[in-house]
């Protein structure tokens, strides 16, 4: 996993003060030790964030930091899967 504990602390917060029971998934590049470079893909799945609260999230991230390309999928707990999901539960990493 390429994040900073500083990096892991600021998603776990932000996300936290919107859903403490989210389920944070980092995917993408940034799950890979041997990638460089790469955005922040984060799947979330919650039944009580949408679109205004992941916005404040990406705003409460990217103030703590920096800011940078951080891409957001967020989900309901019984929606049923797109495939970004999909390959996001299979390669990635529980936060």
């Amino acid at each position: 996993m390429r994040l900073t504990s500083h990096q892991r602390t600021a998603i776990l917060t932000a996300v936290g003060r919107q859903d403490p029971e989210a389920r944070i998934i980092l995917f993408g590049s940034r799950a890979d030790d041997r990638a460089k470079g790469g955005d922040i893909d984060l799947l979330i799945v919650s039944d009580v964030i949408g679109l205004h609260e992941e916005w404040e999230i990406r705003r409460d991230v990217l103030d703590e930091i920096g800011w940078q390309k951080l891409d957001l999928v967020v989900r309901r707990r019984n929606q049923p899967e797109a495939a970004i999901v999909s390959v996001a539960m299979e390669t990635g990493i529980p936060l």
